[in-house]
């Protein structure tokens, strides 16, 4: 008898329940709002342009994934940098770049939000195509829109989970 008033005991702990909470909310938020900001849909005559020359360019891999390239950063006469975001990178793009010439007159289109080059011409014509960027910049932050659902739903587990706790020990106090 004395098992059947012991009571089940919750699968996940309070305080991993926390932990899952608050990291999915802060995540799901990042993912949501904040990638639609930095890869919002912008027009021309937003971007800043910027006309120097090139310097040099170097490729930013992920820690985790030495062979994927998460940016590349493009060094210019001016003293600056700026990035290429990793969904425009392909073998045409590095192709490219490693066939410029240090000192080249280079034209950047530099999007308002995120400063990431969504246009890089050249006097030879384009090397990143501005329309191209754009809507690959929105898949982008459609599938972390996606993503940024997902871990509001972790966070509602994380609540549900937490409030679980609650009930059981406030059971457990009671009895």
């Amino acid at each position: 008898m004395k098992e059947e008033s012991k009571m089940r005991k919750v699968p996940i702990s309070l305080g991993k329940a926390i932990a899952l909470l608050v990291v999915s909310i802060l995540l799901g938020s990042v993912f949501t709002f904040g990638m639609q900001h930095w890869n919002a849909e912008v027009t021309r005559k937003s971007c800043a342009l910027v006309e120097t020359q090139f310097v040099s360019y170097q490729e930013i891999h992920q820690p985790k994934r030495p062979l994927h390239i998460k940016e590349i950063a493009i060094y210019c006469a001016n003293g600056e940098h700026y990035n290429i975001d990793g969904v425009s990178i392909n073998t045409q793009l590095k192709d490219a770049l490693s066939a410029l010439s240090e000192q080249e007159n280079i034209s950047l289109l530099i999007h308002p939000n995120s400063n990431t080059i969504v246009e890089f011409s050249t006097e030879n014509g384009n090397i990143l195509d501005f329309n191209k960027t754009t809507r690959k910049l929105g898949r982008e932050s459609t599938g972390f829109l996606f993503l940024g659902f997902f871990l509001y739903f972790c966070a509602l587990v994380g609540l549900y989970y937490v409030v679980l706790n609650c009930i059981h020990k406030r059971k457990a106090k009671c009895t």
